[in-house]
């Protein structure tokens, strides 16, 4: 018997039917989050006998075997769907960033460098522990010893999100179980099969929500992103303490935060979701608060938050004058004093807040795990200036909210279905059928869009790209088109081409041959235009041809003995 069979044979046994008068009303074996009444117990001022309580019988190991085949099946589908965006060369900047740590760190580089965000212009980069302080990246180095490919992440990021899937049903069916444990009878009826239909219900319909909400595939479509393995470690931190697991879900909690900054925020969402949960969660839901937020503040402290770009992003806030300094302290204060300035915002994106709620069922957000993570998530991602950060291309910043608002909606629909209220019953039959109809109906319009919108790569373009990569030795540095840098990223001087708005761009060179691998063939910012004008001025300065195919065109560059920079000059009439 497994620790989940065990747990559910547990609260079945909570109230033996031997020990149960009838003439006894419910012993309080409730779901301890709701009101009494809407567990089942009794009601005040009620008139006649007592009602009976018995135990249910309700038991969801079945939906749990469930939960692990279907979980295991869509794993296996996404590490085939992100072999095949592998293979076609369609992974970006973000993949390079988190490709190039992991094989530095890997081949020894304790401390490695990270060449490839552009940060404070012509200069790039920083060291890699300043890019989210993601410290979980030192022990994942370990797989290269596996297997020493760039996919690796791509498929930790595909086991990470299909294990969020399982751990989310595994926590529905908890949640389930408890609320169910005793049921009421009425004029001594027995327990009936009907009194058990809503829970399997709610249970296989979150499931089915969990299969097709598409921002699980938008983020498998993009690149590498660490949100997805702190998600994990969340949702496993969650069901624990909700299960009394202390010490368990510590080891989450230590895992979350090595995940960086950013997740340092979905531990203080969680916090609020335990204070407002219930009694004995709230003294640990404040402790949780404030280890996430001491977190995000000592890491942004010892500038291990470069990447997130918090002035650029959230600088706005702050209302300081020209010139001032802008920190967290003053982008909180700005927010809090002119309050009118985030709600515009919050308004503005109403739309997309709703687009990324609506798979996992949008009421959700009315309990106490729901609203805690979306307060969190949300505010970070729809107050970013960067409209990117609010759309779907940015779905992996929303994942905490995709599987826990779900859970969130599980737990409302049960406390409907609680209610000995005839109509509250058909209400949260009817609503949970609206929810799942509408899961279903955005994963038919947005889940094949993912595909679209990130696998742009053609066949040929894809083939001439690999015959180009074989022949770069590990030692060269690469400057390659950002649509395509990500599989070359496993190397420790890459740089991406860019040319934002045909304005040129100047990028470091170094001791050692460069390599140009130019395509418009990707997702690129750089125009076919910048592109030409690119390759050049290439020929201008004496690169060498290194392999051409459909799209793509290679040259190999010596810099002259004292040269630090290369220039591209900026498209005429950009």
């Amino acid at each position: 018997m497994d620790d989940d069979e065990r747990a559910s044979t547990e609260r079945t046994a909570l109230v033996d039917p031997a020990l149960v008068d009838p003439g006894v009303t419910d012993p309080g074996v409730t779901d301890p989050d709701v009101p009494p009444d809407a567990a089942g117990g009794t009601d005040v001022g009620r008139t006649g006998p007592p009602i009976p309580v018995v135990p249910s019988g309700l038991s969801l190991g079945w939906l749990r075997r469930t939960g692990w085949v279907v979980s295991a099946v869509m794993a296996v589908g996404l590490i085939a769907y992100s072999i095949h965006i592998y293979d076609r060369f369609d992974l970006t900047t973000d993949f390079a960033i988190a490709a190039q740590g992991l094989s530095q760190i890997a081949h020894g580089h304790l401390d490695p460098y990270s060449t490839l965000n552009p940060h404070n212009y012509p200069h790039y980069g920083y060291p890699f522990w300043q890019d989210h302080f993601s410290l979980i990246f030192w022990p994942m180095a370990l797989l290269w010893l596996v297997y020493p490919h760039s996919i690796d992440l791509l498929v930790v990021q595909d086991l990470c999100l299909t294990g969020s899937v399982l751990v989310s049903i595994l926590f529905v069916c908890d949640l389930l179980e408890r609320r169910w444990a005793t049921v009421t009878l009425p004029r001594g009826r027995p327990v009936r099969g009907d009194r058990r239909v809503l829970p399997v219900a709610i249970g296989v319909g979150a499931l089915g929500a969990l299969v097709v909400n598409p921002w699980i595939y938008w983020s498998a479509s993009f690149d590498f992103h660490i949100q997805a393995v702190a998600t994990l470690f969340l949702v496993l931190a969650a069901r624990d303490l909700w299960a009394g697991r202390n010490w368990r879900a510590l080891i989450w909690i230590v895992l979350v935060l090595s995940c960086g900054n950013v997740s340092a925020t979905y531990l203080f969402g969680l916090g609020i979701a335990m204070v407002l949960s219930r009694r004995e969660l709230r003294w640990r839901g404040l402790a949780l608060m404030g280890l996430g937020l001491v977190w995000a503040l000592v890491v942004g402290a010892i500038g291990g938050g470069t990447g997130t770009l918090i002035v650029g992003n959230y600088g706005y806030l702050a209302h300081v004058a020209p010139g001032a300094t802008i920190g967290n302290v003053q982008i909180v204060s700005g927010t809090l004093l002119h309050p009118s300035v985030p709600l515009r915002m919050l308004s503005s994106r109403s739309a997309n807040i709703y687009r990324i709620l609506a798979p996992s069922g949008v009421v959700g957000v009315l309990s106490p795990i729901g609203f805690g993570i979306t307060l969190v998530v949300m505010l970070s991602n729809e107050l970013n200036a960067a409209a990117v950060f609010s759309g779907p291309v940015s779905s992996f910043q929303n994942l905490p909210m995709c599987f826990l608002v779900l859970v969130g909606t599980a737990q409302v629909l049960a406390w409907l279905a609680r209610r000995r209220v005839r109509t509250y019953r058909v209400l949260a039959a009817v609503l949970g059928a609206v929810l799942l109809v509408q899961a279903v109906a955005f994963s038919a319009v947005w889940t094949p869009r993912a595909r679209q919108y990130f696998l742009v790569v053609d066949a040929p373009t894809a083939v001439a790209l690999a015959r180009v990569a074989d022949r770069i030795p590990a030692a060269d540095e690469v400057i390659a088109s950002q649509g395509v840098v990500g599989r070359f990223g496993d190397r420790q001087l890459v740089y991406p081409f860019l040319d934002t708005g045909g304005n040129g761009q100047v990028i470091p060179v170094f001791d050692r041959p460069v390599v140009f691998v130019l395509t418009s063939g990707g997702i690129e910012s750089a125009t076919a235009a910048d592109t030409s004008t690119a390759v050049a001025r290439l020929r201008e300065i004496g690169a060498e041809p290194l392999g051409a195919g459909p799209g793509v065109q290679a040259f190999v560059w010596t810099p002259p003995e004292g040269t630090e920079y290369v220039t591209i000059p900026p498209t005429p009439g950009g």
